[in-house]
């Protein structure tokens, strides 16, 4: 009777072994790599897009606003710099709304310095500093995003929480982020 208890408990230690050391196989650091270049591909394109829609490079039709709102997730909320929680619809509708805010003085959007944080269970946390060069100057901020798996999105995940902090004034005024 002992012999099976011990048989099953090694076989059960040995199953923690292999499952703790699996982020280490060849297979999963791959898929990080995937994970961690769709998430930072998902990061520079959702950007690119926010400046484009600003500058009025793109057309103001629902067509061209479906980049945005097919990866913001339903539930996405967003802590902006200055301390604010606003959820999806509110921030859905003033992105839209800022069609051509920059067509005057076009501006441009930075994303510096992502990296993938951590990945576990379909969600994986990520920060990158973003930098707005605009006529009047140069703001930063650093962004802390939740993504989701999501495989009907462009990168295959979804935005579904941001948390972003305004730079010093000094590395803001630099632009060297």
């Amino acid at each position: 009777m002992s012999q099976h208890i011990f048989r099953d408990l090694a076989i059960r230690c040995g199953a923690i072994v292999c499952l703790a050391l699996a982020p280490l196989s060849p297979a999963t650091a791959e898929a990080e790599r995937s994970l961690d270049e769709r998430c930072r591909a998902e990061v520079v394109e959702l950007h690119q897009f926010l400046e484009a829609w600003s500058n009025a490079e793109l057309p103001a039709n629902e067509e061209a606003f479906s980049r945005f709102g097919a990866v913001i997730a339903p539930g996405f909320s967003i802590v902006d710099p200055d301390g604010s929680v606003v959820e999806r619809p509110p921030i859905v509708d003033a992105i839209r709304a800022a069609h051509g805010r920059w067509k005057a003085r076009p501006g441009r959007i930075r994303i510096e310095n992502f990296r993938l944080r951590h990945a576990a269970g379909g969600l994986a946390l990520a920060t990158y500093e973003e930098w707005h060069e605009l006529p009047g100057g140069t703001t930063g901020r650093v962004s802390t995003v939740l993504f989701g798996a999501n495989p009907s999105t462009p990168n295959s995940v979804e935005w579904l929480h941001l948390h972003e902090v305004w730079m010093p004034a000094a590395a803001s005024a630099s632009g060297n982020g």
